[in-house]
């Protein structure tokens, strides 16, 4: 499987995570915002006329500028297929009659049609409230098959390392640009060699939800005292030192966490926290091999050596 195929199955496995389908993804604002696309008075949110045409859109006629001015992921969902590309021959050959491309490229126009919420009198069914060409789905990814081949893209699970003891080294490009040496010491670069920076590589298939327990922690960079406690605590169970001890020996030295690794500006991120690789990938003398977990894990793969997570960076 290509490194596109992998790209567009975490994509499409996403999609079945996001309710965008029916038009019920909601922010605070989007509640109180009014629905240009289900209310035929509401013309002047596209239109510099009210019953103007393609001719008086606002962004001088530029359709997927204009979309993406509402659809930021804060006012209105954002776009989860890219806009503005041409695509390649083999999508290209499979796009339906019906669905029309922008001077040879996608658009928003290309798989959404508006026309009906334009119309005076007609609002947009419910069950299609996004305005899907071709009608309503009771698949969420049967739409996507109208331009994509089902066969090519299977669900991805980047978090399934290892075949029969061996690391799946293809899975590792998934994340990383290479493939890193397993049974290398934790790196004191703390890149990674990540294809992104901090949550980046994260956010390509997670998204942080609004009660997540420690969504404030997030990007903040500890104090230096608070690394060196992290630092004791993982050193602790080897040493068998009073904790009071480890912490003085890590301030003079200014060691640096390896249990809990922060990203490349010294920040907390999400796998300071969670642990993304499957169980047995690393060598369990790696610090880095805590709260690793099998290919489905039960406890959110938790940095952690008893599973309480906050006592390894906070002091009672």
């Amino acid at each position: 499987m290509t490194w596109q195929h992998w790209t567009i199955s975490a994509w499409l496995a996403a999609l079945l995570l996001r309710p965008i389908w029916a038009g019920d993804e909601k922010t605070k604002t989007q509640d109180k915002a009014p629905n240009p696309h289900v209310d035929s008075g509401l013309c002047t949110f596209c239109h510099a006329a009210p019953a103007g045409g393609r001719e008086t859109l606002h962004a001088d006629g530029n359709v997927s500028l204009l979309c993406r001015s509402c659809h930021d992921g804060r006012h209105a969902p954002r776009a989860v297929h890219p806009a503005d590309v041409v695509p390649s021959a083999v999508p290209a050959a499979r796009i339906p009659a019906g669905f029309p491309l922008e001077q040879g490229k996608l658009a928003c126009l290309s798989c959404h049609d508006v026309v009906p919420g334009c119309r005076s009198g007609e609002r947009t069914p419910a069950q299609n409230r996004v305005g899907l060409r071709g009608g309503p789905v009771s698949d969420p990814l049967q739409f996507c098959f109208h331009c994509h081949a089902r066969e090519d893209y299977r669900p991805f699970n980047p978090h399934d390392q290892l075949e029969n003891g061996r690391p799946r080294t293809e899975t590792c490009a998934w994340c990383h640009t290479g493939v890193p040496d397993v049974n290398a010491p934790s790196p004191r670069s703390p890149s990674f060699a990540l294809r992104a920076k901090s949550a980046g590589v994260c956010r390509n298939c997670h998204t942080v939800a609004p009660d997540h327990p420690v969504r404030a922690h997030l990007q903040a960079t500890p104090s230096a005292e608070m690394t060196w406690y992290m630092s004791a605590c993982e050193m602790q169970p080897k040493m068998r030192l009073p904790l009071a001890q480890l912490v003085k020996y890590a301030r003079t030295t200014k060691r640096a966490p390896r249990m809990i690794p922060l990203d490349e500006a010294g920040r907390i991120t999400c796998y300071s926290c969670h642990n993304p690789h499957e169980r047995g990938l690393l060598p369990d003398s790696n610090p880095r091999s805590v709260g690793a977990e099998p290919k489905q894990a039960t406890n959110h793969r938790v940095r952690s050596r008893e599973g309480k997570l906050c006592p390894t960076c906070h002091q009672k």
